[in-house]
């Protein structure tokens, strides 16, 4: 049975908002789950790697989508699957293996392109330059990671950028590797409809910072972190 890739599509307000980002970049099969909408999968053998999405939401105790995820994402981890954590994904993957309190919300969002910083080896940053830009869109960030995550980025505003999972291959992304500089408008102008202070962005005014190469590496580092495939390429490629 050929394995499919499965992206938990955690969008709030518009099913697949963000999915569309990562089918650009798969040409392998692929599934895509809502979980507000239907019930996350128990038997985990279809998948050969899973992607948790960002969202528009916070990983609270509030947060019906969270409390959908954390056994999922608590089975995944004991089953060794792959896993990508992105935004949301990100802080959902941490307080699932730790607790709510390693999420921290802040009263301004942080929005725009963000210099990432990497800080220490990572099997998903392989050939990834030191510093490189991302856009960022979220207003809570990960304050400290559980004993199992390690720290492998950083910004100048947020202290843990990205975590890699010692002896799985579980990583997580607070900033968004999939968005381009289309997509870094769209949710620009989204917030600027509602009116937020200019002082919230970041970048937005300066010349394009993305760089296709970032997305095209992480994806593929991230698809072959583990030595159970064979070596197909899971990628589209990018004009």
């Amino acid at each position: 049975m050929t394995k499919k890739i499965l992206i938990v599509d955690n969008s709030v307000h518009k099913k697949c908002l963000r999915c569309s980002q990562f089918h650009r970049h798969f040409s392998s099969k692929f599934s895509v789950i809502h979980p507000i909408e239907r019930t996350l999968p128990k038997n985990l053998d279809a998948y050969s790697h899973i992607i948790l999405t960002g969202s528009g939401s916070h990983v609270d105790g509030m947060n019906i989508i969270y409390h959908r995820l954390r056994p999922f994402i608590n089975k995944v981890e004991r089953e060794g699957v792959p896993m990508l954590g992105i935004c949301f994904g990100f802080q959902a993957i941490v307080a699932a293996l730790s607790d709510l309190t390693s999420v921290d919300h802040f009263e301004h969002p942080e929005i725009g392109w963000t210099r990432i910083y990497r800080t220490s080896p990572s099997r998903i940053f392989k050939g990834v330059p030191n510093k490189f830009y991302a856009f960022e869109n979220h207003q809570s960030s990960v304050r400290h990671l559980p004993g199992e995550l390690r720290k492998t980025a950083h910004s100048h505003r947020i202290n843990i950028q990205a975590f890699e999972h010692k002896s799985k291959p579980i990583f997580g992304v607070q900033f968004h590797p999939e968005y381009t500089d289309f997509h870094g408008k769209e949710v620009v102008s989204h917030w600027l409809k509602r009116r937020v202070p200019f002082r919230w962005f970041t970048n937005v005014n300066k010349p394009p910072r993305y760089n296709p190469e970032i997305a095209e590496k992480i994806i593929t580092n991230f698809y072959y972190s583990t030595k159970d495939f064979k070596k197909q390429s899971p990628l589209r490629k990018f004009s």
